[in-house]
């Protein structure tokens, strides 16, 4: 018994010293703030949207041209955060995942969408992109 009290000492300083190193990382997720921005690239029409992830309802929002809304959070350590977003401007409802954080998480901290008729458009803090709409 003393034996398996020694494996699962061992266990837990080990895993206590992993701990210690993620926090002290600079590169940890858990440190780095996200902030989103959804803006309304629609000339003449508000748009409406409604922004969710697994976790978090972030409910509708209804934006006039050039207007935005924006919310911040922080990406998860296993990298799986998602926050997905519908689109109604008045010719249907468009859906975009706004942000990947496989896919954004190196690409920009302070993540700008303009939202667009045929496209979504990322603006970072180093690039430009362009996204068609998902297809439900």
């Amino acid at each position: 018994m003393k034996h398996h009290s020694s494996i699962l000492l061992v266990a837990l300083l080990l895993l206590s010293a992993l701990a210690m190193s993620v926090d002290a990382n600079p590169w940890n997720p858990k440190k780095h703030i996200t902030t989103v921005v959804v803006e309304n690239d629609i000339e003449g029409r508000e748009l409406t949207v409604h922004c969710k992830s697994r976790d978090d309802d972030l409910h509708l929002r209804r934006l006039q041209p050039h207007r935005s809304f924006d919310f911040t959070f922080r990406p998860t350590f296993f990298e799986t955060t998602l926050f997905y977003c519908s689109f109604d401007w008045g010719e249907g409802v468009r859906w975009f995942d706004i942000y990947i954080q496989d896919r954004d998480y190196h690409i920009c901290k302070w993540c700008r969408w303009l939202v667009r008729r045929d496209a979504v458009c990322l603006t970072s803090d180093t690039n430009q992109a362009c996204y068609y709409y998902k297809r439900r």
